[in-house]
């Protein structure tokens, strides 16, 4: 794995983590007053989308949100649960041309390259941390199928441990049968949101340096935690949950 400088479609000056910060700034307000809104008024109707425990996302200050990913509708569904304005990461294919560059980046996503270490999109990501922003990590990465919550990656543990910042697992149940990988139009099931409380970020050092251990010791104890959420919204859902016969993640 390599840095990744910008990606097809973006050039240098988009890539700049206070340019992506500035126009995400730009319209935040716009976008959290209006568009949430009109969001979550269609998603209640034709999901009866249903959210409980949002008051455990900070209103204020940096904070990672780390949500279970089964369906392209996740991201939505949480933009639109949240209630403040949020900042995402986003593959790098969807950075095409300049207009739809231009709309991605002002809604609040960055880019960032799913096939090698991407140097841009963590700085562009820790600018918005220590701006004080609420930052959308799927810590399972792309999209997955199935009730297991699949190993998560290195990213949201680094991050946090950077930047001090707490991170809230949200488990998302219901959008599978919903718009799941391979679905194309959305089918009306019902969905569930439950934002779990905060967990502490990792400790570092006096250096700030953080250790290889507590970092895996970190991602293992959200596993754990979003394993919990899923498994209850699951069976709240009447979604069977099948697990290993040894009880353990896998």
């Amino acid at each position: 794995m390599v840095p990744a400088d910008h990606p097809t479609g973006m050039s240098p000056v988009e890539l700049r983590p206070e340019d992506l910060e500035a126009k995400g700034r730009a319209v935040g307000v716009v976008f959290h007053f209006f568009v949430q809104r009109l969001a979550r008024a269609v998603f209640g109707a034709y999901f009866r989308c249903y959210t409980r425990g949002r008051r455990n996302l900070p209103r204020t200050g940096g904070v990672i949100i780390a949500p279970t990913h089964r369906s392209n509708l996740d991201t939505l569904l949480v933009g639109a649960s949240a209630g403040r304005p949020l900042r995402y990461f986003a593959k790098s294919g969807l950075f095409r041309g300049p207009i739809t560059t231009r709309l991605m980046v002002t809604m609040g996503a960055f880019p960032v390259r799913r096939d090698m270490v991407d140097r841009s999109a963590l700085t562009a990501a820790l600018t918005v941390l220590e701006a004080g922003k609420a930052l959308v990590v799927f810590p399972e990465g792309e999209r997955k199928s199935g009730v297991q919550i699949h190993p998560l990656l290195d990213g949201v543990a680094w991050l946090a441990a950077k930047a001090q910042v707490p991170v809230v697992p949200v488990a998302v149940g219901g959008t599978e049968r919903a718009m799941g990988i391979g679905v194309r139009m959305p089918r009306p099931r019902t969905v569930r949101i439950v934002w779990g409380e905060p967990l502490a970020p990792p400790e570092v050092d006096d250096r700030g340096r953080q250790n290889r251990e507590d970092l895996t010791a970190y991602s293992a104890e959200l596993r754990e935690i979003l394993q919990r959420m899923f498994d209850d919204l699951q069976q709240e859902l009447g979604i069977p949950v099948e697990r290993p016969e040894d009880g353990s993640l896998t």
